[in-house]
C-alpha cells in the first residue's frame, strides 16, 4: 500500500453577502469537503464582509472565509472539483502554504469565534401561533 503525503494549503472562499445569516452553512461546506476527502482543519477563520471590486453574479458585497488545510496531494483536484460546482460560493482560491509552519497558521485560527458568530445568526424557528380560544355567545 502506498501512503501519500498530505501537503499544508492555504484556502480562500468568496461567499455572497446572504450567506451572513447562515453562516454555519458556509462553514459546513468548507469543512465537509475537506474532511471527506480525507483532509484536516488546521486553522478556520472569518476574514471579512467586504464591498467586491466588480460584482460577481450580481453580487456587489462578499464574505471571505480564510482555511489552512492538510489534505493528501492527489485529492486537490476533487476538492477543487466540488467547490467549483458549488452554487453557494462565489468564488475560491487554493494556494500550497508551506511556507507557513502547523504554528503560523494555528496562531491564524479563529473557528470558536466562527462557530460562536454562526449559532448566533442561526436563523430562529417559526414561533407556534396559539389559538384564541373562543367562549360560546359572544361575538
Amino acid at each position: 500500500m502506498r501512503i501519500i503525503p498530505k501537503a499544508k494549503y492555504e484556502g480562500l472562499f468568496l461567499f455572497p453577502q446572504s450567506i451572513n445569516v447562515d453562516l454555519k452553512s458556509g462553514v459546513e461546506l468548507i469543512r465537509d469537503t475537506i474532511t471527506k476527502a480525507g483532509g484536516e482543519i488546521i486553522a478556520l477563520k472569518k476574514w471579512g464582509d467586504r464591498q467586491l471590486c466588480f460584482p460577481i453574479k450580481k453580487q456587489k458585497r462578499g464574505v471571505y472565509i480564510l482555511c489552512y488545510f492538510a489534505v493528501p496531494t492527489d485529492k486537490l483536484s476533487a476538492i477543487d472539483r466540488v467547490f467549483n460546482l458549488s452554487e453557494a460560493l462565489l468564488r475560491h482560491m487554493i494556494v500550497r502554504a508551506e511556507h507557513l509552519s502547523v504554528e503560523e497558521m494555528q496562531a491564524a485560527d479563529g473557528q470558536l469565534d466562527l462557530t460562536i458568530e454562526a449559532n448566533l445568526r442561526m436563523p430562529a424557528p417559526p414561533t407556534p401561533v396559539t389559538p384564541v380560544p373562543t367562549v360560546a355567545g359572544v361575538d
